[in-house]
């Protein structure tokens, strides 16, 4: 076994302290996923602005659902694939390839044939199988292990001002319509962005060319075989982290099939006010995903103790997800599938006594809905640093998270009741906090970077203990398989001055 410096610092300056570098600079993680941030921005953003509508801007949502069906169908079986994907062509390739595939979609509406709707929908799991994979893995591994919150939050804010001002495009061009449905013009505006979002992903660094402030590359590693793919990503159906948090993922995307059909999409709004809506609901994901980012990230005002932070957040997740869907309940109770209205007797955003409590209530699904979101991510990305391990992490969430979202618009397709679609929510919300304690307990502090040596050994960056910088080890593969076992081995307990 050998230790030395660690990698790619820049030189140590008079006083004997590592100068940073600029988080400003274009090969940064900070510009990085603000770029990915603008990508996602013109992809998911749109669609979700779209989605939010309810039935896709659509007066029935039948053939939505059918078409979201199959979407999270192939989105979760492509999940578990893109893992491996992204660790072999890089994510600019999937991120243009699956941003191409969202304007396909939309453009089916144009045409509005069932067959080709629910064909497109199709297609388009494939590709948000492909970018979300590919977000998944740089946003969770390209921070610090300190700002790892403050990524996320980021990433989510611009995402999501993308929803934001995709809602205000069918609330500008519907203000005077009195149709229960979108125009044409609202379809081709966000077909247009989206395809602007696909060309730039193109301006995205490889993960090698990303350095953190403290001169350290993101990630270093050689990209794997598809037979080593496979074996990871089959094994992570055995991992006991994976598990415990498999609830929270399943119910991570079940609830906005019921928010966005039911609450927003039942007939009790006109389509104007379903667009503003719209806006209030991802104006409140910005604030929801900047709280949360940042309490899990405050060892100021929180504590220390990453595990501690995660607890905590854990618990207010509880918290606010009793409140709020407590109150959903008091308002789901006034109306049923059956009770929907004629687009002359619907709520409108001008009743301000009748359109308040509505409008509060959608806004504050928004903000639970960053919360969960943000939370999630953060707990995958306490697991690991490694963007190989990071990619696969999140195809398995978003592989679960669909196949959620999948039962859930079925549910929805076979007119199951509103009030029963609200309970078994609010009863997966709840057994996902309870299940994600065990994984939040095993949080460590600082996690293990490992990547594969041109030597063929394993290199593993650990920080020493107090000293404020890092080693590098290398060890031989008959000595230890993964970081991991590393760092909790004997290699681990030979080496007193390691932390983890």
């Amino acid at each position: 076994m050998e230790a030395g410096q660690g990698p790619s610092h820049p030189a140590v300056g008079p006083d004997g302290e590592v100068p940073k570098l600029s988080n400003w600079r274009y090969n940064s993680p900070l510009v990085q996923v603000a770029g990915l941030g603008l990508v996602c921005f013109c992809l998911p953003g749109m669609f979700s602005a779209l989605n939010g509508l309810g039935a896709a801007g659509k007066a029935d949502a039948t053939i939505a659902d059918n078409a979201l069906t199959a979407l999270s169908v192939s989105f979760a079986i492509c999940s578990l694939l893109a893992g491996a994907m992204f660790n072999i062509v890089g994510h600019r390739v999937l991120l243009l390839v699956g941003g191409l595939t969202y304007a396909l979609y939309v453009g089916s509406y144009l045409s509005y044939n069932p067959a080709f709707v629910i064909t497109a929908g199709a297609v388009l799991g494939v590709g948000a199988g492909f970018l979300w994979a590919a977000q998944g893995a740089i946003m969770v591994s390209y921070p610090e292990e300190d700002n790892k919150g403050k990524f996320i939050s980021m990433f989510w804010s611009i995402f999501n001002t993308g929803a934001v001002l995709g809602s205000l495009i069918p609330l500008i061009i519907e203000w005077n319509s009195g149709k229960s449905s979108v125009s044409i013009q609202t379809y081709i505006a966000f077909m247009v962005v989206m395809v602007l979002g696909s060309i730039l992903s193109l301006a995205l660094l490889p993960p090698e060319m990303v350095i953190r402030s403290d001169g350290k590359p993101v990630a270093i590693h050689r990209y794997s075989s598809w037979t080593s793919e496979a074996v990871a990503v089959a094994k992570l159906f055995l991992d006991w982290r994976m598990i415990a948090l498999s609830p929270m993922f399943l119910a991570s995307n079940w609830f906005y099939t019921y928010q966005f059909n039911a609450v927003n999409g039942g007939g009790l709004f006109t389509t104007r006010t379903r667009a503003f809506n719209g806006t209030l609901y991802w104006t409140a994901q910005i604030l929801g995903s900047m709280l949360m980012g940042h309490f899990l990230d405050s060892s100021r005002f929180v504590s220390t103790s990453r595990r501690v932070r995660g607890l905590l957040g854990l618990t207010l997740l509880l918290i606010v997800s009793s409140v709020i869907w407590g109150g959903g309940l008091g308002f789901q109770l006034t109306f049923t599938r059956s009770s929907a209205k004629a687009e002359t007797d619907k709520m409108d955003f001008e009743d301000s006594s009748e359109f308040a409590g509505p409008v509060t209530l959608f806004a504050l699904y928004g903000l639970f809905d960053a919360f969960w979101q943000t939370y999630s991510y953060w707990i995958m990305g306490a697991l690991t640093n490694d963007t190989r391990e990071a990619a696969r992490f999140v195809g398995f969430y978003k592989a679960v998270q669909n196949a959620g979202a999948a039962s859930a618009y079925q549910i929805d397709a076979n007119r199951v009741s509103f009030l029963v679609q609200l309970i078994v929510n609010w009863a997966l919300l709840t057994l996902g906090c309870f299940s994600a304690y065990l994984v939040a307990l095993s949080v460590k502090d600082i996690d293990v970077e490992a990547f594969v040596a041109d030597s063929g050994g394993l290199q593993i960056i650990v920080p020493n203990a107090g000293m404020g910088e890092t080693s590098l080890v290398t060890i031989e593969h008959t000595e230890v398989s993964n970081a991991n076992d590393f760092a909790t081995g004997s290699c681990a307990k030979s080496q007193p001055w390691i932390v983890f």
